[in-house]
């Protein structure tokens, strides 16, 4: 049995958000990062902004480690893609995105991703299980610890070789597909389904349209 949060749709559709999808992997005990046991390695985007002569517009990216980058440079990535006057959108991905994301910023190098995800209450939509039951993350292999049966955890060398992380490529492609669709079950949940004109209905034909036109947004 799953918990609605009510209080997700009460706070009204917004044509302007941004949806947010992570990758986390499973590792060992001397690669954790904050918050938890598990590691960040990439972070799929979806904007959404109003248009004149389309109503709304959508564009997506994403970034994911490669050999040599750390959990910071992801965040940096993402620092600049989220602007004050709009909503973020997230679901689960193995606990709560902003939480997560809270605890691995640095308030001076990222004050925008800090900001956002302290305010669940107003701008970050951070939908439960309850809302996304039906949504379903990539399955990605977790890091293995390369430090051996002896080394203590303050001495494991917590490396993250390349070659072990999930590939990248395919990885940002199923990030933006997981933005894509958690803005989708957000959004849905505004429809009045009599109601043609309702924005929410206008901006999913809108996303149906450019996906058909996007053949990497799917």
């Amino acid at each position: 049995m799953y918990l609605i949060d009510v209080s997700v749709g009460q706070r009204g559709f917004m044509p302007a958000a941004t949806a947010l999808a992570v990758r986390t992997i499973a590792c060992c005990p001397g690669a954790c990062h904050r918050p938890d046991g598990r590691l960040l390695v990439g972070i799929g985007v979806l904007t959404v902004t109003p248009n004149a002569e389309y109503g709304v517009a959508f564009a997506a990216g994403a970034r994911c480690l490669h050999d040599g980058d750390t959990v910071g440079q992801l965040l940096d990535w993402l620092e600049p893609q989220l602007s004050a006057d709009q909503a973020c959108i997230s679901w689960h991905n193995w606990g709560s995105v902003p939480f997560r994301l809270r605890a691995l910023a640095d308030p001076s190098r990222h004050p925008q991703i800090v900001a956002a995800a302290k305010d669940t209450g107003n701008r970050w939509r951070d939908m439960p299980r309850g809302h996304t039951w039906f949504l379903r993350q990539a399955r990605a292999c977790h890091l293995p610890c390369l430090c051996g049966p002896n080394a203590r955890i303050d001495e494991c060398d917590s490396s993250t070789p390349a070659f072990l992380l999930p590939d990248p490529i395919t990885t940002a492609s199923e990030l933006i597909g997981e933005a894509v669709a958690g803005w989708q079950a957000w959004a849905r949940g505004f429809c009045n389904f009599d109601d043609a004109d309702h924005p929410a209905q206008a901006a999913l034909r809108a996303l149906d349209a450019w996906r058909a036109d996007e053949p990497n947004a799917s």
